[in-house]
């Protein structure tokens, strides 16, 4: 059921398309969800976050004021929290991980202490912060109200 697309998670009445996050892109066309190609759509923003990541890690993609991006802070909840930071932790111990990450700062927000927020801006230069919202559905109260409040940190150094 899961493999096919079938929408097996009843309290959301969603399909769980773990297996289509890990299928190659021969496999497009296999999995549909209410009509929709589900490969193909995982494939699709692979693409995109590829296309991105190679703009934001050459300087092509910059901060407001023009300054390279060299601080990275990913806010999430639950999975979508450490789900990214045992990556992290997996990427700090491997040569290629070590040498891609030199220069940046990756931080997490995690919850909604103002404490902790405070402690992950602390001494962070808005001009070279990129915010990254990791969610499943954008609709945790949590994770929106981070969102919402590192927006505000951010349009509170850009002023009008």
């Amino acid at each position: 059921a899961m493999v096919n697309g079938e929408k097996i998670n009843f309290t959301e009445d969603r399909a769980v398309l773990h297996t289509a996050l890990r299928a190659s892109k021969d496999k497009i066309g296999t999995v549909f969800v209410d009509d929709e190609d589900a490969i193909k759509e995982v494939h699709d923003v692979l693409d995109q976050i590829k296309q991105f990541t190679e703009a934001f890690r050459s300087g092509h993609i910059t901060g407001y004021t023009g300054k390279r991006m060299r601080n990275i802070v990913s806010v999430g909840i639950g999975g979508s929290y450490l789900g990214p930071e045992f990556l992290h932790e997996v990427l700090k111990t491997e040569e290629e991980g070590i040498s891609s990450s030199l220069g940046y700062s990756l931080r997490f927000l995690a919850n909604v202490d103002p404490v902790d927020v405070e402690r992950t801006c602390a001494d962070l230069d808005p001009e070279e912060t990129l915010i990254i919202i990791v969610s499943k559905t954008f609709t945790t109260a949590e994770t929106m109200l981070n969102a919402r409040t590192m927006r505000q940190w951010l349009w509170d150094f850009m002023g009008d």
